[in-house]
Order: C-alpha cells, then sequence, then structure tokens
C-alpha cells in the first residue's frame, strides 16, 4: 500500500503544478514513511536525488550514494540502474561529461533491457552527453536510439524531452529545418499531454529555429512564449536560459535594445542565485562582464568580473576567472598599443616641421619601447603558461582527493595524509602540516606533517591560542592568510620569535578548518630556508578548496562511526529484548507453581482447625515462599547488571584474572582430586574485569560441580589468538553432554541437564548475557563421558589504553 500511495503521489507531481521546493519537501515526507531496505524508499529518494540535482548537488549526490548503497544490499537492481544513471546526470550538469560517461556505461550492465523506460531514458542521456562534447553524429544516434525504444516498448510513452533535443542537435549541426520540424513534434505531443516543460522546450527550440534563419523579432515572440509557461511551471533552470536567450536576441544589431538585455539578464542573474545554479550564473556574470567589455566601460567589466570571482571556488570558476583575467590583461595591452599607433600618428603629422636630429631620436624611442613592450608581452605569456600548468595540478589533485572521499571505507588519518602530501607536491612548498584543536585546553597539536628532505624538524607540537592572540585572532577571521616574509608581518613578532624563526619558515599560506562557525584545526604550507614566496590567489582559493574537502572528509568519518554505533546498539537491543522474552517465560513458569501453592495453602489454613496440620501447612508455605525469593534473587542478579561501556574496558592480565577466579573457588578445588593445566599465549586482553571473572567463575564451578568420579579431574584453561580474534578456552574430562539433545537448551534459564546434582540451571545463561555483553561469543563442545570445553571469542582490538589491572 504504502507503494501505491508513493507512486500516486508522484503522478500528482506532474498534474498538480507544484512548485520545485514543494514538491522536494514532498517527496522527503514520503521517503520517511517508508523503510530504509524497502525498494520504494529507494524509488523516492531516487526520486528526491534527481530533482535536487538541478539546484543543490551536494544533496542530491548524498542521496544518490545512499540510493547506490541500498539498492546493493537488497539487490535492487532497478534502484541501482536509476541511482547510477541520476550520478551521470550530476556529473553531466556540472560540466564533465567523461565522468558522467562512466556512469552512464556502469548503468548499461545493470540490464537496462529489463525496464523500458529506464532504458529510454538510459539512451537519451548518452546522447545528451555527446552533444555537450560536441560529437553530434554519436548523439544523433542514441537520440534516435532513444526515440525507437519508446515507440516499440513504451507505446504510451510521449517522448517530449527526446524530441526536443534532437531538434537541439539538428540546430547545432545547422539543419535548421529539420530541427523546426522535431521541436514542432515536441510541441504538438506536449500541448496533448499537458506537458509544461515540454512546452517551454517547444518555445524555446523553434524561437531558436526562427533567430538563427534571421527572423529575430519572430524569435523574440517564441522566447516569450517559452518564459511564459516556464514560470507557470516553476521550470526555474529553463526559465534562467530563457532569459539569457532573449537577452541575446536584443543584443542582435537589427535590434539593439540594451534596456532589454540588461533587464533580461538581471532577471537570469535573480533567478540563479535564489536557485544557486551557480553554473547558469557562470554564464550570467560572463555575459556582462563581455558586454561591458566590448563597450569599453572597464568599471562595470571589472565588477562583473570580482562577482563572478567570489561566487564560489570550483575548479571550473577558477579556470574561467584565469580565463578572463588574460583577457583583461590582452585588452589593457591591445590599448596600450593603441595608444602607442595614435601617438605614432601624431608625431609623423608633426615630422616634416622637425629637424632630422629628432627624427633619429624618435624612431629611436620607437624601437625601444617596442623591444620592451614585445618582452613584456612575451614574459605576460610565460607567466600566463605557468598559471596554467599549475591550475591543471591542482585540478589534478582535487579530483582525486574527491575520488578518495567518495570511497566508502574512507579512513580519515589516511585521507589526511595523503592530502598533505598531495597539495604540498602542487604547490611546490617545503612543508605541509595540519593542526588539531584541543577545545579543552584551547590549544593546536601537530596533528600530520609531509615535509621536504632535509627540513629542520618542528621544535614545537603545541601551541595555546591565550599564548599568541594577535596570530589566531587574525587567522580565525579570514578563509586564508598568507604572508610573504614573516619577519616583517607585526601581527606575527611573538609567535615568530618563538616558532617560525627557530622552525626555519619564512613564508606561509594558512586555512582554518571551521565546522559550523567552530574551529577544528588549521592547514599550513611553507617556505624554509630563509625563502620567501609570493602566494597567488589561485593558490590562496585551491587551498581554501581543500579545507572543503577535509570539512567533508571529517563529516563522512563521522557519519561512519555514528553507523557502527548504530548497528551495536541494535545488535544489543535486540539481544536484551530476547533476553526479556525468557525472563517473562521464566517469571511465568517458576514462579506460577510456588505461588498457586501458597495461595492453596493459605486457603486451607483459614479453615483448617488441628494445630498439628496447620504447622505443616505453614511449613509449606515457607517452602514455596522460599522457592519464590530464589527465583527473584536469580532473576535480579541478572536484570540489576548494566552492560559496560567502552569507557569501562580495561588491559587485563588472564593469569591474575585466573588466579583471582581459582582463588574463589578454593574451597570446592580442596574436596577434588584435580589437576589444573594452564596454557596462557595471550597475556592481556582487553575487557571488564567484573563480567569476564563472572563468566570464568561460572565455568570453572560447572567443571568442579560435573566432574566424573569414576576418574581424576583435570581441566586445562588456555589462552591464545589469531589475526581476528583472542580466545579464553576451558576444558575438562567430566562426563559431558549429547549436544545433539540439549543444544536448543544450552543457554536457556533454569536448563539442567544432570539432575542428581544440585543446580539451578543459571550457570550457562550467565556465561553467555556477561560474554555477549563484552561484544563476544561463547561456544561449547562436548561429549557425553569424554568431557566438555567451552570457548570465550573476543574481537583482536588494539590495546589502545594504557590503564591495566
Amino acid at each position: 500500500m504504502k507503494k501505491i500511495g508513493f507512486l500516486f503521489l508522484f503522478l500528482s507531481f506532474g498534474i498538480s503544478g507544484l512548485s520545485q521546493s514543494v514538491q522536494i519537501d514532498s517527496l522527503e515526507i514520503v521517503a520517511n514513511s517508508f523503510e530504509e531496505n524497502d525498494s520504494a524508499y529507494v524509488d523516492a529518494i531516487n526520486e528526491l536525488a534527481f530533482r535536487l540535482s538541478q539546484t543543490n548537488q551536494q544533496r542530491s549526490i548524498h542521496y544518490i550514494n545512499q540510493a547506490i548503497s541500498i539498492s546493493k544490499e537488497i539487490e535492487y537492481e532497478r534502484g541501482l540502474l536509476r541511482a547510477t544513471m541520476i550520478k551521470g546526470n550530476s556529473f553531466l550538469i556540472v560540466g564533465l561529461p567523461d565522468q558522467a560517461l562512466s556512469y552512464y556505461l556502469e548503468a548499461l550492465t545493470y540490464n537496462p533491457a529489463k525496464y523500458p523506460l529506464e532504458e529510454v531514458r538510459l539512451h537519451n542521456n548518452i546522447g545528451e552527453l555527446y552533444r555537450r562534447k560536441g560529437v553530434f553524429d554519436s548523439s544523433l544516434a542514441y537520440f534516435n536510439k532513444a526515440l525507437q525504444l519508446a515507440k516499440t516498448n513504451v507505446p504510451e510513452f510521449k517522448p517530449v524531452i527526446i524530441l526536443s533535443n534532437l531538434g537541439e542537435v539538428s540546430l547545432m549541426k545547422g539543419a535548421i529545418d529539420n530541427a523546426r520540424g522535431y521541436f514542432q513534434l515536441c510541441l504538438k505531443n506536449a500541448l496533448e499531454t499537458d506537458h509544461l516543460r515540454g512546452l517551454g522546450y517547444g518555445y524555446y527550440g523553434l524561437a531558436e529555429c526562427e533567430y538563427h534563419s534571421g527572423n529575430i523579432l519572430e524569435g523574440i515572440k517564441l522566447m516569450r512564449k517559452s518564459i511564459a509557461v516556464r514560470e507557470k511551471s516553476d521550470h526555474k533552470r529553463g526559465l534562467i536560459q530563457s532569459y539569457m536567450k532573449i537577452g541575446e536576441y536584443f543584443k542582435n544589431d537589427s535590434v539593439n535594445d540594451p534596456d532589454s538585455i540588461f533587464y533580461y539578464w538581471k532577471k537570469s542573474e535573480e533567478i540563479a542565485k535564489s536557485q544557486e545554479a551557480n553554473d547558469l550564473l557562470n554564464q550570467v556574470y560572463n555575459n556582462l562582464y563581455a558586454l561591458y567589455l566590448s563597450r569599453k566601460e572597464i568599471d562595470q567589466a571589472v565588477l562583473y568580473l570580482n562577482r563572478h570571482k567570489h561566487l564560489d571556488d570550483s575548479i571550473r570558476n577558477a579556470e574561467f576567472i584565469s580565463n578572463v583575467e588574460r583577457m583583461q590583461v590582452a585588452l589593457q595591452s591591445d590599448l596600450i598599443a593603441a595608444e602607442n599607433r595614435l601617438l605614432i600618428q601624431k608625431q609623423e603629422q608633426h615630422a616634416s616641421e622637425e629637424e632630422a636630429t629628432l627624427i633619429v631620436i624618435f624612431l629611436a624611442v620607437i624601437i625601444v619601447g617596442g623591444l620592451g613592450f614585445s618582452t613584456y608581452r612575451y614574459q605576460r605569456r610565460q607567466k600566463t603558461i605557468a598559471e596554467a600548468k599549475a591550475e591543471s595540478r591542482f585540478t589534478l589533485t582535487l579530483l582525486q582527493l574527491t575520488k578518495e572521499l567518495n570511497s566508502p571505507d574512507l579512513q580519515l588519518d589516511v585521507f589526511i595524509k595523503d592530502l598533505l602530501i598531495k597539495s604540498r607536491s602542487s604547490l611546490k612548498c617545503d612543508r605541509a602540516t595540519f593542526w588539531s584543536f584541543i577545545k579543552d585546553s584551547n590549544e593546536i597539536r601537530l596533528h600530520s606533517l609531509d615535509t621536504k628532505s632535509g627540513a629542520p624538524i618542528i621544535p614545537q607540537e603545541k601551541f595555546s591560542i591565550e599564548e599568541f592572540p594577535d596570530f589566531f585572532e587574525e587567522f580565525l577571521k579570514n578563509r586564508t592568510v598568507a604572508v610573504e616574509q614573516l619577519s616583517k608581518d607585526s601581527r606575527l613578532t611573538d609567535i615568530y620569535e618563538k616558532y617560525f624563526k627557530p622552525s626555519g619558515i619564512e613564508s606561509i599560506l594558512n586555512a582554518p578548518v571551521m565546522i559550523d562557525g567552530q574551529l577544528v584545526g588549521l592547514l599550513s604550507y611553507s617556505m624554509i630556508h630563509g625563502k620567501s614566496r609570493e602566494w597567488k590567489i589561485d593558490e590562496e582559493r585551491y587551498v581554501g578548496s581543500l579545507t572543503d574537502l577535509f570539512i567533508a572528509a571529517i563529516a563522512k568519518h563521522k557519519s561512519n562511526i555514528l553507523e557502527v554505533e548504530k548497528e551495536e546498539l541494535i545488535k544489543k537491543l535486540k539481544s536484551r529484548n530476547k533476553s526479556l522474552k525468557e525472563f517473562n517465560s521464566v517469571i511465568s513458569h517458576n514462579l506460577r507453581e510456588p505461588l498457586t501453592q501458597i495461595i492453596g495453602f493459605s486457603e486451607l489454613l483459614r479453615t483448617e482447625k488441628e494445630l498439628e496440620i496447620s504447622d505443616d501447612i505453614i511449613d509449606r508455605i515457607g517452602i514455596a515462599s522460599n522457592k519464590v525469593d530464589k527465583v527473584i534473587k536469580e532473576l535480579s542478579t541478572v536484570l540489576n547488571v548494566s552492560d559496560p561501556l567502552p569507557a569501562d574496558f580495561r588491559n587485563l592480565s588472564v593469569e591474575k584474572l585466573t588466579k583471582e577466579v581459582l582463588d574463589l573457588l578454593k574451597s570446592e578445588i580442596a574436596t577434588q582430586n584435580i589437576t589444573i593445566e594452564q596454557d596462557l599465549k595471550v597475556g592481556k586482553i582487553r575487557s571488564y574485569k567484573p563480567f569476564l571473572s563472572d563468566a570464568l567463575y561460572h565455568v570453572l564451578s560447572n567443571c568442579l560441580k560435573f566432574s566424573d568420579p569414576s576418574r581424576r579431574l583435570h581441566i586445562k584453561i588456555s589462552s591464545y589468538e589469531d589475526e581476528l580474534h583472542q580466545y579464553i578456552t576451558v576444558a575438562d574430562n567430566g562426563r559431558g553432554m549429547n549436544l545433539n539433545k540439549v543444544s536448543d537448551k544450552l543457554f536457556k534459564m533454569y536448563q539442567r541437564f544432570h539432575m542428581d546434582v544440585e543446580g539451578r540451571g543459571m550457570g550457562l545463561f550467565i556465561v553467555k548475557s556477561r560474554v555477549n555483553a563484552l561484544n563476544g561469543w561463547v561456544r561449547i563442545q562436548s561429549e557425553e563421558g569424554i568431557g566438555s570445553e567451552v570457548i570465550f571469542e573476543f574481537p583482536n582490538e588494539e590495546q589502545t589504553l594504557t590503564t591495566n589491572d
């Protein structure tokens, strides 16, 4: 029923015309109504991821990864196929088609032919990828394949978007008539199905056809229709694109309406900002920058260049800004050249009036100036090439670290070390360090280090914020702090003398790692041996991006820890619930008989007149009451003990613990003909002493109780380990048991297997509950008439605590 409800709500999105944000909120409500291991939950978060991919890549990737993980766990092939396709779409949206292609090829391995609609979508997506790469023949082949599959396998499906895509590729190839035919068919299907977004694509494509045919006014008219339906359908990205395109139409020489250009491009800027569609906002800023630049309005052009710089720290923006800066330099150089040409013309006009000596001097100045200008242009070109190589290194490093971050088995310390190694290499500096912040002592301590061979040892490995207030005040209020010469910066006088100078550090580039406004640590890059360095803006942006990856790694690390803790808690709750059910059965069974006796004897006591009989009844009531008291005390022993916390665990000496338990059984051992052998290959084990001691006590007590009187009792206590586990075993040559008969009752309460020996049947139950609470397992091997062996098995964890017992 939940799945039917979800499908109904999903269909209603297209019918009711809800806003994008309301659709997303509604989808989150629907998703949260399902169990996480349900295929319907996967379908819901896949739809969420698809819608968020247009506006919020970070949230979209979160849901995609969740969908992939759950689909693999429950073997839900369709969910895995859909999630992999959406992940490819995400890379396509941000302009990384090669990465997108790798996921689409992966999706092809998940048998898309079983799901006709998904197969259509997949071929359409691959066609879109090749369209963006400019491989139009391959693009048309995949779009036509998607169209054919839709007609054959999904006849009720109206391929509005596919027809629009075919129109766009045809337009790019210059086949305007073919494009117009596709867009008209797209518009027809959209009108028949009331597909508002399809109407937007249809009008948009027809407007482009008219514009490229030279019918500018008809193109403007159709683009306005596209804007109207996209406003109605709340298609924000489409609306931004329509506003940008109609602005370009008004920029055409035959129309040339600056007011309309600015109006529509400002509208596209406003919506792109509200939707955080930074890739489209890049284009808007680029358009406005180019417009002002063409009009020689340098101040306004610089304004939009600066807005673009501060948009974000993405790799693509860094490339764009670098290109724009080079354009600006080239423009300034062209202006200088133009001014020189004007000067030459003026000088030539007066050349005839000047003396021959002046002409010679003038020519000499021109030659020297020309050589100087050529030298300047050559140096700028070399500098630009060097900057491009640096950007390539930065981009490669960020992509490698992002791949590591997406690894499901991310280890934070390994990631930090790798980040320092890669970033120090790409920045070509001498030392890279990460200092972690310790909140309790309000200081930073050295966590990880990567340094050039031969660098001095760091003399001080921790700093108090109170000790260097000027340094930390300046550092905490900036995304990055770059200092070319430490000795000349008045803010760093105190820390320079105490730390930087002894360490041989002359230049630094620092970036704080902040989460929710709280300091987590400090990334620091430095030059040593007296080298000063002018840190570039692209280097500062790069280090800022590294801190973003760092924060994402910390968040994922915390998420992994919480997931493990959650699984452990669920495991313990299930175990405790099972124990409570057993307690309920015990209370019902073991208390009913003595309570019934007490009630029955009490009734007899009321009616019985003879004194001797009354005394006998009172004795029987006392016996029954003692049974009730004993059961309650035994249950209390189990129920009133809380499971230990991780902080309760200590490094215990196995030899010392064994001796203490044997001392407790000293009187029982003295009555037996017994040999005790110990083979303790593991000296220490990390555990909670009261529980481990209690479990060992009950096992050894059973060895003594159930010895075979026909032979000398032999007990062997052993400890050993392998790569994954540590073991404590107790073996005896006692009576043993037939496990085929009793295995299902072995660890339950009040189960006795030798009725001639006094006992209550609680020992093995307590052993199992104690060992399980220590995150371990207990097994028994036994053969009747031969003996038994009890095996405690614990995870082999590193003994990190220094406290011993």
